[in-house]
């Protein structure tokens, strides 16, 4: 079975990470996924902080050498250094906080402002069907 991407991410290396990319974005944009970090066991949901922050910092750079692997182009790239700064100024806080300490602490509205923006940004260039379950 083979995958569906919009049309315009055909000069994409690897269109599938940009897909996860905006799951992420999602999940961090939406309070309603965000509390469900707080349960255990949340369905279908990238469960927590500390698998973004895999995500977004180990997993992937998303710097100006993902231009054409995931990112289009250098503002996409900035959008999603905006909002690993913020995470980034949480984490200096407390290496060690888990997802309670994220969501309360104080910067994170700045981080769902800088996911929101980011996810608008690479939503212009389309985003995938939803994947069957």
């Amino acid at each position: 079975m083979q995958t569906e991407f919009p049309e315009g991410w055909g000069s994409l290396r690897f269109p599938w990470v940009r897909r996860e990319l905006l799951q992420y974005l999602d999940e961090i944009i939406d309070p309603d996924q965000t509390a469900a970090w707080l349960r255990s066991n949340p369905n279908g949901l990238i469960v927590g902080i500390d698998q973004t922050f895999h995500f977004l910092f180990d997993d992937h750079d998303f710097g100006r050498g993902d231009i054409g692997i995931s990112l289009f182009d250098a503002g996409e790239v900035d959008a999603i250094g905006a909002l690993k700064d913020t995470l980034g100024a949480i984490l200096k806080t407390n290496r060690d906080g888990d997802d309670a300490y994220f969501l309360s602490h104080p910067l994170w509205p700045e981080v769902v402002r800088a996911a929101g923006i980011a996810r608008h940004l690479l939503a212009s260039r389309g985003v995938p069907p939803p994947r069957a379950q």
